[in-house]
């Protein structure tokens, strides 16, 4: 019959087992940071020559002669509000008078559009809970403003805007605040700023837990990340992408942890990426190094000269080779 184990014993065990997870997350951090620490490579040995530089080519700045032109879109005439035509009266070669409407010799006329954006101050709705005295009793009676109106100050039109400019443009919460009163005349506290995010962050909960499983499912994803602060904090910004969509996640980790919480531990598709070594756990067979780092180290070799020309100008071709054989298999096809 063997001896029980005391409870202090397991207490200890779990208490050390506990600080072991910790220490490995520390050296993880510590990695990271010691990488941060370490002076950039050299491109190139000392007993190598410096690259020659670039000939001028003796044209002018901006775009060439022959360049497409990019003229702006124009938008479709639902998408007008006013239209202004301005018609010709009089002939001026012979001074006779023009029809108003055109005729079918007449060339389309020209046009230029302007946007102008609509007053902006926001609409301001006002409820109000009223009291009535009752004429028999005396009794004061309240129409209470509805709970769930009462729970928001800010409808969601101008939710939708002001998130979108934090999401999509970083834009500060008292940026947020300056622009709710300077451009909407909506003044709100910096504290319903923050509520905003909080709501609107929950209520994308669903549709950004599909984008991370879809690229997490997707055949082939390009994948990178990014420095962020987070309230002042020190943070990295991870981000899948395929043809379809993008997925974003904010981790304090550049590591495989925060690769594994925004692609999933099952490692499925081909993975494009950079040659951070949290993509080493990749499969080898499934893993392709982004096509655009390996143009710019060949092109540094062809730089070098001599032998590490010869090596670089061989691996350009190899880049080029998968384009000329689907151009090749189109044509066959």
């Amino acid at each position: 019959m063997g001896v029980p184990e005391c409870p202090g014993c397991r207490a200890a065990q779990a208490r050390i087992a506990e600080l072991e997870a910790k220490v490995l997350e520390l050296e993880g951090q510590l990695r990271d940071l010691m990488d941060k620490l370490k002076p950039p490579a050299p491109r190139q040995a000392p007993d190598v020559p410096a690259a020659p530089g670039k000939k001028p080519t003796g044209r002018k700045p901006g775009a060439q002669d022959g360049h497409p032109a990019r003229l702006k879109r124009r938008l479709p005439p639902e998408r007008v509000n006013r239209l202004v035509r301005f018609v010709p009266e009089r002939c001026r070669k012979c001074q006779a008078r023009l029809p108003k409407e055109a005729g079918p010799n007449d060339p389309p006329p020209t046009w230029h559009q302007v946007a102008e954006l609509p007053p902006l101050a926001a609409e301001i709705t006002e409820y109000q809970g009223h009291y009535r005295t009752c004429p028999c009793c005396g009794e004061v009676n309240h129409a209470a403003i509805p709970e769930d109106v009462r729970t928001h100050s800010v409808g969601p039109r101008l939710s939708a805007a002001l998130a979108y400019l934090a999401g999509s443009h970083g834009m500060s919460k008292r940026g947020l605040e300056e622009v709710a009163e300077a451009v909407f005349e909506a003044p709100i506290a910096l504290g319903t700023v923050a509520n905003l995010q909080a709501e609107v962050s929950a209520a994308l909960a669903g549709a950004h837990r599909e984008a991370l499983e879809a690229v997490a499912a997707a055949p082939v994803k390009n994948v990178d990340e990014t420095g962020w602060k987070e309230r002042g904090k020190k943070r990295w910004l991870w981000v899948a992408a395929t043809g379809a969509l993008a997925a974003f996640v904010i981790s304090p980790w550049r590591n495989l942890k925060a690769l594994i919480r925004l692609l999933g531990s099952e490692f499925v598709g081909v993975l494009c990426s950079d040659r951070w070594r949290a993509y080493d756990e990749w499969p080898l067979m499934r893993r392709q190094v982004c096509w655009a780092h390996l143009k710019r180290n060949w092109e540094g070799l062809v730089e070098r000269g001599g032998r590490a020309q010869a090596i670089g100008e061989a691996c350009l071709e190899i880049r080029v080779l998968p384009a000329r054989l689907h151009e090749s298999s189109r044509l066959i096809c």
